[in-house]
């Protein structure tokens, strides 16, 4: 129970400083929160989505190639 509280504790904490960070970005970028909001979101997923995917880092090439070796 205390390990549950802890993890929903840490979750809201992280959740207020993607806010704060997504708030300031609106700011500065003259969009709204919802669609900066709406973007990091989009990108999250599709990141997820290309992480879950094994053989996406052997696809990539050039600079910033990431290899089995280095994971």
């Amino acid at each position: 129970m205390e390990e549950e509280r802890e993890s929903e504790s840490a979750a809201n904490s992280e959740i207020r400083f993607i806010t704060l960070e997504l708030m300031k970005l609106a700011q500065r970028s003259g969009k709204t929160f919802d669609e900066v909001a709406a973007e990091y979101m989009r990108n999250a997923e599709k990141l997820q989505l290309m992480l879950r995917q094994e053989d996406w880092p052997a696809r990539r090439s050039g600079r910033g190639a990431i290899s089995k070796n280095n994971r």
